[in-house]
């Protein structure tokens, strides 16, 4: 009966671990998957009469990332905005102005498996009521939201602004492929449409 009981016991736990450890990766792939994007616009602006664009030369000037990621973000510009059909010139119907604000962050990993019957250690040894087995680890650094704004310069107004935020800066893993796929997944809220 105890042998049977212990078993039993052995089992469930394998079985918690097993779960816990596939709920760590699928929140650690979640969590890497994409930025969270938004965007907003001026609503009486007609965005089919801009065709060209450049870049906002005192917003580069301004812009607070080194100069590798300031080519990486104005390329990953460059490409998504010819896919629209936007043509590069020296007298633009838009500037496009890049902003990067930083804020430290920590993000807490936990495996996931917290139970109210567990393995005791440190005090005593054997199985008792409202003990758990549990690994914790945090990773800090910078993160990053990129902002991606259009400024209409014969009305000096400002009529669309992107953002998309939770880019790791710290990591240079892939760090290119990431730039462009975060610009992308914020231009794809460009051109606006009026149900946003």
């Amino acid at each position: 009966m105890i042998n049977g009981c212990i078993t039993k016991h052995t089992n469930v736990m394998n079985s918690l671990k097993k779960l816990g450890g596939f709920l760590v990766v699928a929140v650690l792939l979640s969590a890497c998957t994409s930025l969270r994007v938004a965007s907003d616009f001026d609503k009486d602006v007609d965005f089919k009469n801009y065709k060209t664009y450049n870049f906002y030369e005192k917003g580069l000037e301004k812009l607070e990332v080194n100069g590798l990621d300031k080519k990486r973000m104005m390329a990953a510009v460059d490409t998504e905005m010819q896919a629209k059909g936007f043509t590069k010139t020296a007298n633009p119907d838009l500037f496009v102005n890049l902003v990067v604000m930083k804020r430290e962050r920590t993000d807490v990993y936990d495996n996931g498996f917290y139970s109210p019957w567990g393995w005791r250690g440190g005090w005593g040894w054997g199985w008792g009521p409202y003990w758990g087995v549990g690994m914790r680890s945090f990773d800090r650094y910078q993160e990053g939201l990129f902002i991606i704004d259009f400024l209409d310069p014969k009305t000096k107004m400002h009529v669309w602004h992107g953002r998309g935020d939770g880019f790791n800066l710290d990591s240079f893993k892939n760090r290119e492929e990431r730039i462009n796929e975060g610009v992308k997944e914020i231009l794809a809220q460009y051109p606006p449409h009026s149900s946003n």
